[in-house]
């Protein structure tokens, strides 16, 4: 009986899938003229079942679209994770990246003197359902404080050697580098403990991909726009030590270069990425990601996988919508916003 219950959940991944924004629809809403007519528009759209329904249609912005979109993924994968009895832990994958986001939203803002502003930025759906308690989080004046609000959890440790390496939070960026090390240690443990043969194999690929492009964007933004900040071994701090088709030896060199020129022929000289520039690696990323995913949720006979496989689907739905609502609100042609979408 569990075995089948568990089986559901792929069924019900490419059914969830399946009512998302067509490229049809994705260019009646590039034609739309005004953000409030976007935003009527999107309410009205099946994929995201009531979840938009608060979305203003006056003066909708990009901070409350964004969050009721990362709410409409938290409900999708609530919806999925019911039907995972396995107790093999995998299933908590999506939460622990929820709360990873809350920890360096709250962090970030410290880190700028906003204290205490987390309270209004909290999201209420999260509220008693993660690990960590977003209240305590929200009363947090300090990096000390939220190393005590993150007891027993496994970003104690990584916040812990950070608050006595740089307990102001002068250095945000190497203590967001030390959360995303734990995050991705604990994915890929729970991959090994939970998933064998092809299907361990595509999932731990997925997230390679994902820790991959967040490292090679990471480095040519330092490259383009802080170049004698990080020295070449700072920077191995700050990048994942994870891969999937750089090769090492070009990695490297890509940290040695002080050239943004270099940086970015030699990741073109990789094949695997056509950027023109720092700001292309996220998009062409992404559609690697997105091309990945979706032959994964097809093909999977693996819950789990397909759960993984949703989930990196439903991000980049996420980031289309935000691209197309930028796109109307500065009144960008179609032809200009449509190379920006995964499809």
């Amino acid at each position: 009986m569990q075995a089948t219950a568990t089986q559901a959940m792929i069924p019900k991944a490419r059914g969830m899938y399946a009512k998302r924004i067509s490229a049809a629809e994705y260019e009646e809403m590039m034609r739309r003229r005004t953000v409030p007519e976007l935003a009527a528009l999107l309410k009205r759209h099946p994929y995201f079942s009531g979840s938009l329904a608060t979305l203003s249609t006056t003066g909708p912005h990009r901070g409350q679209i964004e969050e009721l979109l990362n709410m409409d993924i938290f409900q999708k994968y609530e919806s999925l994770v019911k039907y995972d009895f396995s107790g093999d832990g995998f299933s908590r994958v999506y939460l622990a990246e929820c709360e990873l986001r809350e920890l360096l939203k709250a962090l970030h803002l410290i880190s700028i003197g906003l204290l205490g502003a987390y309270l209004q930025q909290m999201p209420a759906y999260l509220v008693g359902k993660t690990e960590i308690d977003l209240f305590a989080l929200s009363r947090a004046r300090s990096l000390k404080d939220v190393v005590e609000v993150t007891a027993r959890t496994p970003y104690h440790r990584p916040l812990r050697a950070r608050w006595l390496a740089d307990p102001t939070l002068r250095d945000f960026p190497m203590t967001e580098a030390a959360l995303l090390k734990a995050y991705y240690a604990m994915v890929f443990e729970l991959i090994d403990r939970s998933l064998t043969g092809r299907d361990a194999q595509s999932t731990e690929e997925l997230y390679r991909q994902e820790a991959e492009i967040y490292n090679l964007e990471l480095l040519l933004r330092v490259k383009a726009f802080f170049p004698k900040v990080y020295s070449p071994d700072e920077i191995r701090q700050l990048l994942l030590p994870y891969s999937h088709r750089m090769p090492k030896r070009r990695l490297d060199a890509l940290i040695e270069t002080d050239s943004r020129e270099v940086a970015l022929q030699l990741l073109r000289q990789a094949g695997f990425l056509t950027v023109e520039a720092p700001e292309d690696i996220p998009l062409a990323g992404g559609q690697r990601i997105y091309v990945f995913a979706r032959r994964s949720l097809h093909l999977t006979a693996s819950p789990v996988a397909a759960l993984a496989a949703f989930l990196s689907l439903a991000k980049l739905e996420r980031e289309n919508v935000v691209n197309v609502v930028e796109g109307v609100r500065y009144n960008l042609p179609p032809e200009k916003i449509r190379p920006l979408l995964h499809v």
